[in-house]
């Protein structure tokens, strides 16, 4: 299924990513999820948050000079079992799917594994997904 993520641009400098939870917690936004990566000059911050605070993060992020966009990714709910992506992973070589990166979540307690896919072409992955991976 596509949902929307929150890319957050920041300096590569200490505390940047503080700020931004330090924000959201403050307005009472719950960070459901995230992943952050930097390179020499910046990093980048991925943010899954409710449906709801979609829209009302994207403006807080904004009205604080962050650069910040929302975009579409897949969402994937697979076994929390070794090799449960393997098939997945498998179905979307086959059909030429490329990856530009993904990232995923399980609580040790859980059977579900959540993960996150940004394809060239994510309308694909999602058509592919829904076939039957």
């Amino acid at each position: 299924m596509l949902i929307r993520q929150i890319s957050v641009f920041l300096e590569n400098r200490n505390g940047q990513f503080a700020g931004i939870a330090r924000l959201l917690g403050e307005n009472n936004i719950n960070l459901r999820c995230f992943t952050v990566s930097e390179s020499n000059d910046f990093g980048l911050a991925r943010i899954l948050v409710d449906n709801d605070d979609i829209d009302r993060t994207y403006n807080l992020l904004k009205s604080k000079s962050y650069g910040v966009s929302i975009n579409n990714v897949v969402y994937l709910e697979s076994g929390n079992v070794p090799g449960s992506m393997v098939k997945a992973m498998d179905k979307l070589s086959e059909a030429g799917i490329a990856i530009e990166y993904m990232y995923a979540y399980a609580e040790s307690e859980s059977s579900i594994s959540h993960i996150i896919i940004r394809a060239a072409d994510n309308e694909e992955l999602a058509d592919q997904l829904i076939s039957g991976i």
